[in-house]
């Protein structure tokens, strides 16, 4: 008898996008789809913690919501200083273009190895300094 596989644990950055706004919040987690599955249910029965979010959300809908992995398998001291650069790429601590509240509190040595990491793969160009 065959065991149903657990699902691989996948750590990464995510991102929630409101596609009508064109507004992003950023996060991330040592198990990033259980992390995005746990905001999809707070989203429907609104209970999310941040209002701004769960706002645009009961305006246009679950459909209008974008729900990616946008980064995976980051060691776990990494988590913090990628996330804060895809914060810095989406701009999504400037309140018309974001969720996020504030920017996570990293090391910023490991922010700068994410940072020059994401120039090399062309993710983030000289023209965003």
């Amino acid at each position: 008898m065959n065991k149903p596989k657990k699902p691989k644990i996948i750590s990464g950055v995510y991102c929630i996008k409101c596609k009508s706004l064109n507004k992003h919040y950023i996060g991330s987690s040592s198990n990033v789809m259980r992390r995005l599955n746990t905001h999809k249910l707070e989203l429907s029965r609104g209970s999310h913690n941040n209002k701004a979010l769960q706002h645009d959300y009961d305006k246009y809908g679950e459909s209008d919501f974008e729900f990616k992995v946008v980064m995976k398998d980051i060691e776990d001291d990494m988590l913090f200083a990628y996330e804060k650069c895809f914060m810095y790429i989406y701009d999504s601590v400037v309140r018309y273009k974001g969720y996020n509240q504030m920017f996570p509190t990293t090391n910023h040595k490991l922010f700068k190895q994410a940072y020059e990491d994401l120039k090399e793969k062309g993710v983030i160009s000289d023209k965003q300094n």
